[in-house]
């Protein structure tokens, strides 16, 4: 299996599940409640993705009965499931991604706890901030190039562009930073 082979819901699925064994209702709540609502908190969307999980074997569904009045179904991901995560998380970064999947590789970092090392989240930070630099670069040279004619509205939609990959590099610089000041 292929690290882009799933969804990134399902992606974002499996790394909660790795995280902690989870019902769908406990994952619907996760979508509901935080910011990992941008990447779905429909019912129609999360147990359909947990039944392909399920069908390709990378998570197992076991019927808890000790804490609800019901049974429910709380999902654990099976070793083919935490390999098909952790060949996700520690793929390598591209400008595609900095460009287009920003909320996929925030997400992929939000996950990287699972790995249980360090080497791994350092060299993606070190990689991310490489190529928003990168990008960066770029979008200050599009700005300088822009013709006087340019509409205003599409000059201050770059400069809307570039003040946020500004705060991504700002970001990444902090969180390398921080990352080293916690790792041993």
């Amino acid at each position: 299996m292929t690290p882009r082979s799933l969804t990134t819901l399902e992606y974002a699925l499996l790394g909660l599940v790795t995280q902690s064994p989870q019902s769908g209702y406990d994952l619907r709540k996760t979508f509901e409640t935080t910011a990992m609502g941008s990447f779905s908190g429909s019912p129609g969307a999360i147990y359909p993705a947990l039944r392909r999980l399920e069908k390709r074997e990378l998570i197992q569904g076991e019927v808890d009965a000790t804490t609800a009045l019901r049974p429910r179904m709380v999902f654990r991901p099976t070793k083919a499931g935490r390999e098909a995560l952790e060949a996700w998380l520690v793929q390598s970064i591209d400008r595609g991604d900095v460009e287009r999947r920003v909320d996929e590789l925030m997400l992929r970092f939000a996950l990287h706890s699972v790995l249980g090392r360090s080497a791994p989240t350092h060299r993606f930070l070190e990689s991310f901030l490489k190529e928003v630099g990168d990008y960066l670069t770029e979008l200050n040279r599009q700005q300088r190039d822009v013709p006087a004619r340019t509409p205003v509205q599409s000059r201050l939609a770059l400069a809307a562009g570039i003040e946020q990959y500004r705060a991504f590099a700002r970001w990444a610089r902090k969180a390398v930073k921080a990352f080293e000041e916690e790792t041993p």
